[in-house]
């Protein structure tokens, strides 16, 4: 070893040789870590493009219907063959709650029922790929009129039974107010929306690869939001007939099949069925 190979840690300088091999780690050290970097925002999935207009109230009116769950139903104009186009809004509560404990404080008050009625709601619309939900963000003080109204045309289909793959997320969060409102990182907080009264909603794939939501009820049509709280947020199996309340879907769900878990990678990595008949009526009208 030559007098200038040899260096010891406290002289004022290193010889060349030693600084070329350090400089040459650290660049490569460096190069590494820009690659991961890169590699691993790559890698996340984007946020979805749902919104939540939070602070910014909208006065809504339509027609009150509890069945299957509290929806405003908007008239959108007609079609071609002159019936009325349905937009069916989500009603959901202020928090971590359901629209029913609003709605019925609101009946209370006025000492009329509002099922049927025209009302004229204020409140915070959230709304992503196709869906609209309205938080009634004052609570019973969101209903602010309630008029006679003539019954509306509904467009009420019963489909086959399906086995479907997908997430239950609950509404209210995945469709706007969180990002991300889905998956493992988001499980606790959709299980309290859940608990707390607001619809389950299964998140899954047609046959032709878009995207579809049930909104998860008992066979019978009662709330089955205690029963799905442990499986909420995993990519799970179940069965069940679908009914198409206008534009949007049910899952009636046979509870004595038993909710089926599955792997993480599972979720949404293939369609929900094999059959096309579901993809191709899911958003005809009569």
């Amino acid at each position: 070893m030559s007098e200038q190979d040899f260096y010891i840690g406290y002289l004022p300088k290193m010889p060349n040789g030693h600084w070329r091999k350090i400089r040459s780690f650290l660049a490569g050290v460096g190069v590494l870590a820009i690659v991961a970097a890169f590699m691993l925002v790559k890698g996340q999935n984007d946020f979805n493009t749902a919104s939540f207009e939070l602070g910014k109230p909208t006065v809504v009116s339509g027609i009150l219907t509890t069945n299957p769950v509290p929806l405003l139903q908007v008239v959108q104009g007609n079609d071609l063959s002159g019936q009325a186009v349905i937009q069916s809004i989500l009603l959901i509560g202020f928090g971590k709650h359901g629209a029913e404990a609003a709605l019925d404080s609101a009946a209370a008050k006025r000492k009329m029922p509002l099922e049927g009625k025209l009302l004229t709601l204020e409140g915070t619309l959230i709304y992503h790929d196709g869906k609209t939900l309205l938080e009634l963000t004052k609570g019973p003080a969101a209903v602010l009129q309630v008029e006679q109204a003539q019954p509306i045309r509904r467009d009420i289909e019963r489909l086959p039974g399906y086995t479907f793959t997908g997430e239950i997320a609950d509404p209210k969060c995945y469709f706007g107010v969180m990002k991300p409102g889905e998956g493992k990182v988001h499980r606790s907080c959709a299980a309290l929306c859940i608990a707390g009264g607001i619809p389950p909603v299964l998140k899954t794939k047609l046959a032709d690869g878009s995207t579809a939501y049930l909104i998860v009820k008992g066979g019978n049509g009662e709330a089955v939001n205690q029963a799905v709280l442990p499986v909420v947020g995993q990519a799970v199996q179940l069965s069940g007939q679908v009914v198409r309340y206008d534009d949007w879907l049910v899952l009636e769900w046979d509870q004595s099949q038993a909710i089926e878990t599955l792997g993480s990678l599972m979720i949404l990595d293939a369609p929900m069925c094999t059959e096309k008949g579901l993809a191709a009526v899911t958003y005809s009208s009569n």
